[in-house]
């Protein structure tokens, strides 16, 4: 299995411990190799945690300054894991795990270069979802408990359609 990461520079003090909560309850019990870039924030804390759990973790980095250097960072590590192999039972065994601390920006849809408007966590789950990568959300905002009307569209399961006989 391999998973990638994708969150927010900047984490506060109490998101820190919710997202610790996720990997140990969740995320580290994956027999996985992790995937993170080289940023502050979720990646650092990705990169701190994947040595406490003994994970093997290929980090990406940003190759200058500019806006772009940074989305060409997000769609390296997607492209490195696009990939995809078959697992287990035939379960996709590559993933995105995002963190995302705020709604997805108007205009940020799956595409070959995704505008994230100015997040660069939304840029990377538009760029997985056009590489066909299976994603995993852990928003970092408030929702309520099976509402997902907070989601972009293009991250809603189709909705399936009663065919009629006549």
């Amino acid at each position: 299995m391999q998973i990638a990461f994708t969150g927010p520079r900047k984490l506060t003090k109490e998101q820190e411990g919710l997202i610790y909560k996720d990997f140990a309850d969740f995320i580290s019990n994956h027999a996985a190799e992790w995937h993170v870039g080289d940023a502050p924030g979720l990646d650092d804390f990705v990169r701190r945690t994947a040595a406490y759990y003994n994970k093997t973790l290929t980090v990406y980095e940003v190759a200058g300054n500019q806006r772009w250097h940074f989305a060409e960072r997000s769609k390296r590590m997607i492209d490195a894991l696009a990939k995809p192999t078959e697992g287990i039972a035939g379960q996709p065994d590559v993933w995105l795990y995002a963190f995302p601390n705020k709604l997805c920006p108007e205009g940020c849809k799956p595409c070959k270069n995704p505008n994230g408007g100015g997040s660069g966590t939304w840029l990377t789950i538009a760029y997985a979802r056009y590489r066909g990568l299976q994603i995993y959300l852990f928003p970092q905002f408030q929702t309520r408990f099976d509402d997902d009307s907070w989601l972009p569209d293009w991250m809603r399961e189709p909705a399936s359609e009663q065919l009629t006989l006549f």
